[in-house]
This record gives structure tokens, sequence and C-alpha cells, in this order.
């Protein structure tokens, strides 16, 4: 009978709270931006961002993204990148449209933080990269295909927004370019081309000239049909210094310690084949693959499993090693402003929680982990245990003394049945359970 009893009073307190909310700590999920496909996002500071997407989507926010406005999309296209070189001036492009005979994209430019846009002109393939120092603004354009490379690298200079082609010469002339970047006054590009036999060749290299010459640093060519395992390709590169550079590519991540002179492996287990990678300083950076994020503290030696999401990811982007964004394909975000790391306490005194809550786990239903966010609105001796449908604590996730702040911990259900559990936080005067599924 008291079980029974139990069990009731736990159902009853969960239909009293099914509201979901999020913790600041750790990956967490803001409502999504729009039913439309969104392919690209762009944040100026901690709070104002812009999305893009299909179907003419061009949406803004200034809170955080925790809500989204509609931002004068310039006409009914599909976007596939924005990137904004200040806080007024940006950039929107299109995918690529045409047919056969040649595609093109569409660029658009703005110098009021998005209120209005121009078309500049447009532009053969579509672009792979977009960068930006005190020496300008660069996109770089990939070619469709191995056998008519028809790639392309383009800047502004003293601040405006027309561009110009830099040249190739040497061994980059027709070149694909898969990604542009800047370091001690050498524009750095790493691309390919690829010829009627299926060679396929591969390079990195620099200009210091603004392309009346190119220097080789890295070079590897190999028969792209064969799929020859040594044969490797090169993708995004980014420095975070003069002297230390990262770069993705088919085999693993390679960093540079002397300004991209030379380059070596330092991880080609969790790095081998993603093309991207997001370093915030010399030691921290993400990597991130399907659903899964990785994170370094140590300079790309070990990356660390750190979110499992329910979606695949898209685009990543970081304000600083603590605020993070990451535009996923069920068009939601999700954010960070921790690092990504859980069951730390907010230090910002400022958003210590004006009241105590517990927020629903997430994912639910999971298998075979799952992240409990809660707050505290004052420092004191906190319980967070796990019961089963008849009452019986199976598992005590937190009992400590707790400054006032917000938390995250993750339940581990391996070892565990399939089936409803219930989870209840203890803090003072304060009491509250939630229901979670547990399917395997």
């Amino acid at each position: 009978m008291k079980k029974s009893i139990f069990t009731f009073v736990f159902i009853f307190l969960f239909i009293l709270t099914t509201g979901i909310s999020y913790s600041i700590q750790g990956w967490y999920e803001l409502p999504q931006i729009s039913a439309n496909t969104m392919n690209s996002i762009y944040f100026i500071d901690e709070n104002t961002g812009f999305a893009c997407g299909n179907n003419g989507s061009l949406f803004k926010t200034t809170d955080g993204a925790l809500t989204w406005q509609p931002a004068g999309s310039p006409g009914n296209f599909e976007y596939s990148n924005i990137f904004f070189t200040d806080n007024q001036k940006g950039i929107l492009t299109t995918v690529p449209m045409g047919s056969e005979a040649g595609y093109w994209f569409r660029m658009f430019v703005t110098s009021d933080q998005g209120v209005s846009w121009t078309e500049t002109q447009q532009y053969y393939n579509f672009i792979s990269d977009l960068y930006n120092d005190n020496s300008g603004f660069y996109f770089s354009i990939q070619g469709f295909s191995n056998f008519e490379t028809l790639g392309g690298l383009f800047h502004t200079q003293n601040n405006s927004m027309n561009f110009v082609s830099i040249p190739f010469f040497n061994y980059f002339r027709n070149s694909s370019v898969f990604s542009v970047c800047r370091s001690n006054n050498r524009t750095w590009i790493s691309a390919y081309y690829g010829d009627d036999v299926g060679t396929d060749v591969n390079r990195l290299g620099y200009t210091a000239d603004n392309g009346s010459s190119w220097n080789i640093v890295l070079n590897d060519s190999g028969v792209a049909w064969k799929q020859d395992p040594m044969h490797n390709k090169f993708y995004k590169i980014r420095f975070i210094n003069e002297s230390i550079g990262f770069l993705s590519s088919k085999l693993g991540l390679m960093k540079t310690l002397n300004g991209g002179d030379n380059w070596s492996f330092i991880d080609t287990t969790i790095t081998k084949g993603i093309q991207t990678h997001f370093f915030t300083s010399a030691d921290t950076g993400w990597v991130y693959r399907l659903n899964n994020i990785y994170k370094t503290t140590n300079g790309g030696e070990n990356f660390e499993l750190q979110f499992i999401y329910n979606s695949y990811l898209t685009q990543p982007f970081f304000i600083n090693s603590l605020t993070g964004y990451i535009l996923c394909s069920n068009q939601k975000i999700l954010k960070t402003i921790t690092g990504g790391l859980t069951d730390v306490q907010n230090a910002n005194s400022q958003n210590i929680p004006n009241t105590f809550s517990l927020s629903q786990n997430y994912p639910n239903p999971f298998n075979p982990k799952s992240v409990i966010n809660y707050e505290l609105q004052f420092t004191g001796l906190a319980k967070l245990k796990v019961y089963d449908v008849l009452g019986n604590e199976v598992a005590v996730l937190v009992n400590e003394k707790k400054n006032a702040g917000s938390y995250s911990v993750e339940f581990d259900g391996n070892g565990f049945a399939s089936g409803v559990y219930f989870y209840k936080l203890e803090a003072g005067d304060f009491a509250e359970t939630k229901r979670m599924i547990l399917l395997k």
C-alpha cells in the first residue's frame, strides 16, 4: 500500500511539472528557427546573430538565439552562407543555380547590419570558405568537377565591399580552392585539381604578394578513383597566432608550430576525414562528426566526446572559448556558455538564477545516457536522486553542498532495465520531480 501511494505521488508530481526548460550549463537546445532548412549562422557578438536558408529564409536574433525575427531577405532564394566582416558589413550568398552548362551563385552585401541588401555580382560554382582580417575579406570558390576545376579566390581592400580576383600561378593554376585564411602577411589556401584520367592533386600553399607568386608547402597526388588509403586531401586551414595553425585533412588533423613551414599529424582517429575544425585558442578547439561533438584542451593531441545530439550537426560558430553555437539539421541551435562543460558552476554572478528549477532531462527517451540540468537560487545542500516506478532509490547523482548557480549532471543508464524512472531535486525548501524514459 505504501509503495502504491509513493508511486502515485511521483506520477502526480510529474504531471504538474511537464514544462521543459534548459540550464545554462553544457550544450543545451534552443527553439527551432524556422520550418525551412537553415544552412548557415553567424554571430556578431554573444547576442546578435543571423541565420539563412531555403525559401528566402533570413532571420536575426538579438537575444542569443532565444528568439528570431525576419531580417529583410532580398528575395526568395536558397541561401548558403552569411558572414559579417564587422558590426555592420555583411555578405549573403545563394546556393549554386543553373544547369550542366554552368552553375553560379549570387552575392548580396549589407552595410547596415542587414537592414538592406544590395546584389554585387554572380560567380561561377560555389563558395567553399570565407575569411576576414584587417587586410580585407576573402572568399574561395570550389569547382563542381575534378575534370573541370573552375575554382577561384577573391578579396576586398580598403574596407570596401568590391571584390577583385587573386590570380593563380605555378602549381595553383586552375585549382579548385577548398579553404582560405591569412597569417604573417601570407594568404594561405588548400586546393586541388583533377584531370580526365582521374589524377587528384592536393596542395597547401601561400602567396605573400597578392597572387604574383605561390609557394607550395604540402603536395599530395594520387588516383582518386582507386581510393588510396594513404592519399591525403587538405581541407580547412586556420591559424591561431603567427606560429600555430591547424589543418583538417582526409587522414586527420594536422598542426604547425612554425607559421606553416612544417606540418605534422596530431590526431588520425577522431578527426580522420573531418573537413572542418574550430579553435578559439592554441589549446581549445572542437570538431564534430554526424551528431557528436568532440573537444580538445591540449592543442589537438586528444579529443574527448563532449555531447551527443539527436540530429546531425551542420555548422559550429564560437564567439570565444566559452560561448558557442551549433546549427543542427532539425533547424534548431545548440548553445553553450561554458565551453560545453557540464556540472560546473556559472562564475558570472549576474547569471545566478532567481529561483530554484529542475529541467527535463535531455535527450528523453534516452539510451544509455541523458543530461539533467538544474538551477539553485541559494547556496546549500542539494540532492538529486533517481527512483524507479516503485519509488525505490536507484541512483544518487548529487548529494553535497552547492553554491548558487546553474548545473548539469549526466545520468548513465548502463546497468538499468528499460522503463520509466523519476528524478527528484531537493534543495532547502524546494523539491521537484520529473519523469524520464530509458529505452534500450
